[in-house]
């Protein structure tokens, strides 16, 4: 059994916190408005499929995980580089047969302004691949901390009538964004 809520002094409208997060999910599927489609000389009638999760806005201020983090951006931008980068390496390798004026001296700095660009898209496909790694690295850092986290999430008590979040441990009310802040910095992701 818990205590009573420090806040109101009542137990009736208080619930354990994951309760409270599992309970604001709901998930829907339904079928989706009906289309005309011209198909030759007739119209064909279709539908589609509709799915997802409801979250409510207690669920979503008491979620105890750290934010999703995209990295498939940075991976299609190095791509994407990695392949201008390839098209301006061209421009160096087609002009090795022309003999530029100014003999061999003129040769390695055309080559080496030719080359320029190339190398300035490659630097920057490696500063991309830089980032990327160091998302990658937070990304696992946070993961290793979820199960500190949900350790001390798992200990909280939501009162739904003062709209606030406690500790059995005697403590005092506090704000749903608080407590994710006690959580995620006992996860090591709360920077």
């Amino acid at each position: 059994m818990t205590e009573p809520c420090p806040s109101c002094g009542l137990l009736d409208r208080v619930q354990h916190v994951p309760a409270v997060y599992q309970g604001g999910h709901a998930f829907y599927r339904g079928q989706g408005p009906l289309v005309a489609v011209p198909a030759g000389d007739g119209v064909v009638y279709a539908s589609s499929q509709i799915s997802g999760v409801s979250v409510t806005a207690v669920a979503r201020s008491l979620d105890p995980f750290p934010p999703p983090r995209r990295g498939g951006g940075l991976v299609a931008a190095v791509v994407a580089l990695a392949l201008v980068g390839g098209c301006f390496l061209m421009l160096p390798l087609s002009a090795v047969d022309d003999p530029p004026p100014g003999g061999a001296g003129g040769r390695v700095l055309g080559f080496a302004l030719i080359s320029l660009p190339s190398l300035c898209v490659f630097v920057a496909a490696g500063v991309l691949v830089w980032l990327y790694v160091r998302r990658v690295r937070a990304h696992r850092r946070e993961r290793r901390g979820v199960p500190a986290a949900r350790q001390v999430w798992e200990q909280g008590w939501f009162c739904h009538r003062c709209g606030g979040v406690y500790f059995t441990d005697g403590g005092r009310l506090l704000t749903p964004a608080h407590f994710r802040q006690l959580v995620a910095r006992a996860g090591g992701y709360d920077r």
